[in-house]
């Protein structure tokens, strides 16, 4: 694939990824509270925001691996992993700052 190819399916990747977490529950603004607020949830945020680095610049390095895709969606899926499996525990921080 070109370098071209490969922005243009990592934007797709993360739309897709963006949809998801809404989906979730996940907006932009509770993410950001979340990475600020819990120490667990911004460790993983981070972690996933840093490997994803290093697997875009691996992919323009070598656009010609096609082992990006694999580690690409491995991120991505333990990624939604995670935040599926702790939903209740941090989404319902919201709910216990409202009452």
């Amino acid at each position: 694939m070109t370098e071209q190819s490969w922005i243009d399916w990592c934007g797709k990747q993360l739309t897709d990824l963006s949809q998801r977490l809404i989906r979730q529950g996940y907006y932009p603004a509770r993410i950001q509270y979340l990475v600020e607020t819990e120490p667990e949830f911004g460790k993983r945020y981070r972690r996933f925001l840093k490997n994803l680095d290093r697997v875009m610049e691996e992919m323009t390095a070598n656009p010609d691996g096609y082992h990006h895709y694999d580690t690409f969606s491995r991120l991505k899926m333990d990624l939604l992993n995670f935040t599926n499996l702790n939903r209740a525990r941090f989404l319902e921080l919201d709910l216990a700052n409202i009452a």
